[in-house]
């Protein structure tokens, strides 16, 4: 059992919590993530570390409240518990002196880039951060963000699946003035990591995606996150998360998303059916 120490809802239907986990906090790397059951009957969720404290012992999550799970995680509070948090999971994101680096996150990926962004900025890079967003009122943890960036930069969307002209034009354009950015990372929904691989494959520049597919055990024991990168089968909770953006095959991850989503959607209305009455 885990204890939940702070819970906060952020912007609409993106929550924070912070739990205590000092075995986690100790090794946690920037680009893991670990693994919440929220109660007895729960599944596994994977959610990436936001931060961590290891001389308070604490770890922070950010979540969207979309599904079953992540719907009864958005209504603990503090001093509750959660049944199980195991972790630290995947390969930390590969880092270095690599020059200039962009981070575009969305959604619940700019919770996970700020630990990237932090230590980017330790390795004496220069640090561009962009946030997508719907607008203005979805995006958040832009004050802590900045204090670890050079630029901070936002691409408000109405729609976000749109084509990505408007995050295409400011990549561009920083790459233009920038001759010594090298490397794009991205975290938030699959949409956003797809479309903004697009655009750096026409630009020439590494681009490092952190996936999130359908996971089981993330252990590497259950084959769920299978996923092909140029060409070859890994498992993204064990070779992954983070993956090279332009060597992912976009059209199998899609599919395989979407393997399960009749019965999810059937869980959280039994669930929700079971709420009210």
């Amino acid at each position: 059992m885990t204890r939940v120490l702070l819970s906060e809802r952020l912007v609409p239907n993106i929550f924070h919590l912070v739990i205590e986990a000092p075995e986690i906090a100790r090794s946690a790397r920037p680009g893991q993530f670990v693994m919440v059951i929220p109660d007895e009957k729960g599944e596994r969720v994977p959610i990436n570390l936001a931060d961590w404290d290891k001389e308070q012992g604490t770890i922070d999550l950010v979540f969207m409240n979309l599904g079953l799970s992540t719907r009864k995680l958005a209504r603990f509070q503090p001093g509750d518990y959660l049944q199980t948090v195991s972790g630290p999971l995947g390969c930390p994101a590969e880092m270095g002196n690599f020059g200039h680096v962009l981070l575009v996150g969305g959604c619940y990926g700019l919770g996970g880039l700020y630990p990237l962004a932090r230590e980017f900025k330790q390795l004496a890079n220069r640090v561009t951060c962009l946030a997508e967003a719907r607008d203005e009122n979805y995006i958040f943890w832009e004050e802590k963000t900045r204090k670890v960036s050079d630029n901070y930069r936002k691409a408000l969307r109405a729609d976000c699946f749109a084509s990505g002209e408007e995050l295409g034009e400011i990549i561009k354009e920083l790459r233009d003035n920038s001759p010594d950015l090298s490397r794009v990372v991205v975290m938030g929904c699959s949409y956003l990591l797809f479309i903004v691989s697009k655009i750096t494959r026409e630009l020439n520049l590494k681009t490092m995606v952190n996936l999130n597919p359908i996971m089981v055990d993330g252990t590497g024991m259950c084959g769920a996150c299978r996923v092909s990168v140029n060409g070859q089968t890994y498992f993204a909770c064990v070779d992954g998360p983070e993956f090279d953006g332009h060597a992912v095959d976009w059209v199998e991850y899609f599919n395989r998303r979407r393997a399960f989503l009749r019965q999810e959607e059937l869980a959280l209305a039994l669930y929700l059916n079971r709420t009210l009455d």
